[in-house]
């Protein structure tokens, strides 16, 4: 046996399998490139090499779809003489995989933290743990599980700035601004290439409303953070785009929008980005065409495969059918949701206490039962981040809330929760429009 660059004993005697599995955790680690091929190598080359298995099966089941979870289930399977003879520690995290893949989020989760304890420089381990912790709005471990491992690395190490990236993230989510956005430069510092990294420090500055720093911070670095092979690109994208929209800047917005996430519709995760980024566009009253009807489309017809598996991904898919006025599809995604409340899945509560109150309200919007919508967003927002998601995306709900508030003529209301934004992000105009919007309108004499 072998050892990584990590110092992990790896199940082989392989140079060219270790070789490719490395290229396969790296590209996995900096979104770049496709990781399969190389972790297909690494199998290729020797077939005995349970890491490259457990690698392959998490590298898929990151993509939060179930086409990609039972993708993942066949490669766990077809790996399992080889895992059955792995290591440890091999075998554990096989194991955490597969809990992962058959939709137990929280106890895969848990046995990916035991992976840790005893292996905390497993850097595939973190980051998979990591980014499950994000998907279920579990902010505090999102920088606990991280902060647990620190000790054991070191600036000497080639992935420690993925490890500070990931870092720099959990931070922002636990709203430790300053302590992220130290965190993520020390990154790019080290990795300019690290767009996670580059999303961590984004999302301060979003936070804090620094919103033409924000721009200038992403414009300056596009070439680092948006290479054509970048598979994160798109999110990074949708950043910018939102700090447009922040600004009044709609045509930049919209033709970030055509140039870079409508055309990278076939990922659930992209799909999300141009989703929100269109109903935010509607509810800031600008014309966006039928661009909203392809995206619609790409979510419809995933509808009876897809629908019940993730339910931040359901309400995004209802916002898109909600504004294109699909009646068939909402009442399909209904049936799905509804179902999946009794699935044995960490998915169940997610779609229970916020995934269909949330797409019920937007339901009730797009009926212009505005009130209902202000009682449906109003019992959900706050509990909001039990379906995964950051701050910054999950604030769809209040910029819905308010703008539900106002057309129901509850303007008191709409301006009590314009009043967070007011206060959080004091010089960003969105909240300035936002409260002018809520002000009674002038009799006329």
């Amino acid at each position: 046996m072998l050892r990584d660059s990590r110092g992990l004993t790896v199940s082989t005697s392989s140079t060219q399998a270790l070789a490719a599995y490395e290229n396969g955790l790296r590209a996995v680690l900096s979104f770049t490139g496709d990781p399969l091929a190389p972790l297909d190598q690494a199998i290729a080359a020797d077939p005995a090499f349970a890491g490259a298995y457990v690698a392959k099966a998490l590298a898929l089941i990151t993509a939060y779809e179930r086409r990609f979870a039972k993708m993942a289930i066949a490669t766990l399977d077809a790996g399992k003489r080889a895992i059955d003879k792995g290591t440890d520690r091999e075998r554990a995290l096989a194991a955490a995989a597969r809990r992962l893949a058959e939709d137990d989020w929280h106890g895969g989760v848990a046995a990916i933290e035991d992976v840790l304890v005893a292996n905390p420089r497993d850097i595939l381990a973190l980051q998979v743990g990591h980014l499950f912790d994000f998907v279920r709005g579990d902010a505090l471990n999102l920088r606990n599980r991280v902060t647990r491992v620190l000790p054991h690395w070191s600036a000497n190490d080639p992935e420690f700035a993925y490890v500070l990236g990931m870092h720099a993230f959990g931070l922002e989510e636990c709203n430790q601004y300053p302590e992220a956005e130290d965190t993520g430069l020390r990154a790019l510092e080290l990795q300019p290439l690290d767009s996670w990294a580059v999303h961590a420090v984004t999302h301060v500055m979003e936070m804090q409303g620094r919103i033409e720093e924000g721009i200038q911070f992403l414009e300056t670095r596009q070439e680092q953070w948006a290479p054509a092979d970048n598979a994160f690109q798109f999110h990074n994208w949708w950043h910018l785009a939102l700090f447009n929209v922040d600004q009044g800047n709609f045509a930049r917005a919209l033709a970030i929008h055509d140039d870079h996430l409508a055309g990278a519709l076939e990922m659930a995760m992209s799909r999300v980005d141009a989703t929100a980024m269109l109903w935010r566009l509607k509810l800031e009253g600008v014309e966006i065409g039928d661009r909203m009807e392809s995206v619609a489309d790409s979510w419809e017809k995933d509808l009876g495969t897809e629908a019940g598996y993730a339910a931040f991904n359901d309400f995004h898919g209802v916002l898109s059918f909600a504004a294109t006025g699909r009646k068939t599809a909402i009442k399909q995604a209904r049936e799905e949701l509804q179902s999946s409340l009794g699935a044995a899945s960490s998915n169940a509560d997610m779609a229970r206490f916020v995934g269909r109150p949330a797409s019920e309200a937007a339901i009730a919007y797009s009926e212009e039962r505005f009130a209902d919508a202000v009682d449906l967003l109003r019992a959900t927002r706050d509990i909001s981040a039990r379906f995964g998601g950051s701050h910054a995306q999950r604030d769809i709900l209040t910029l819905t809330l308010i703008d539900a508030a106002t057309r129901a003529g509850q303007l008191e209301l709409a301006r009590h929760y314009t009043q967070e934004r007011l206060v959080s992000k004091p010089t960003a105009l969105w909240g300035r429009r936002l409260f002018e919007r809520t002000k009674p309108k002038k009799q006329a004499a």
